[in-house]
């Protein structure tokens, strides 16, 4: 399935939302600058100053829409929107290994594979699919690292009932919002966010905090 080996867990920390500097805004505005010039150069080479200028103005205009509309659309859930959703929910995000984050908060401790699957993913049978590929392997892997995490942080005996959550990201078409394999959640990332703040409250704050230390530690 492409996934690579787990890796040692990083330190303890959010995911941080970094505001583009005045720097970072000059470049992109420059670069558009460019590429609208460009754009024009080239319009007119081929098919004279007329269709140039029109070509630049069209391109202008492109930019003017995304950045107007942009902020009023509904954003996709990619890895980071995910994770920074969850922490601004109240949710401790650690990362967990390669491609994979610890999500600690009232509702559970959750294992998010956050390399999202591209394909579709269906039942063959008894069987998941993803795309013309079976998911038992990746599911299993997933349900493995899960169990490692349950036993080094001691979940058994320190908070009974506790358990891992695996949740595995897709955004090609599901047969349901959210569906399971076994223990392992698997959803589109934005079901996958609400699926987990939807859960009820089973860790107070105190109980968070320590399981999130634990991880770090």
């Amino acid at each position: 399935m492409g996934y690579g080996g787990d890796s040692p867990s990083e330190g303890l920390g959010p995911v941080a939302v970094v505001p583009d500097s005045l720097g970072a805004q000059v470049v992109r505005f420059t670069i558009r600058f460019l590429v609208v010039v460009a754009s024009g150069v080239m319009g007119a080479g081929f098919l004279g100053w007329q269709a140039g200028v029109l070509v630049a103005v069209l391109v202008a205009l492109s930019y003017l829409l995304l950045a107007t509309l942009a902020p009023h659309l509904r954003a996709p859930f990619g890895r980071g929107r995910l994770l920074r959703t969850l922490y601004r929910n109240g949710y401790h995000v650690v990362p967990g290994g390669r491609s994979r984050h610890v999500a600690v908060g009232a509702g559970g401790v959750y294992l998010l594979e956050t390399r999202t699957w591209q394909h579709a993913v269906s039942r063959n049978g008894d069987s998941w699919m993803i795309g013309a590929l079976p998911a038992d392997r990746a599911v299993e892997r997933v349900g493995a690292h899960a169990a490692r995490l349950e036993r080094s942080l001691h979940l058994a005996e320190n908070w009974p009932g506790v358990r891992v959550v695996p949740v595995i990201t897709s955004v090609g078409r599901l047969p349901e919002p959210v569906m399971r394999s076994g223990r392992v959640v698997i959803a589109r990332p934005r079901q996958a966010v609400e699926h987990i703040l939807a859960q009820p409250t089973i860790l107070d704050p105190q109980d968070v905090d320590d399981i999130a230390q634990r991880f770090a530690s």
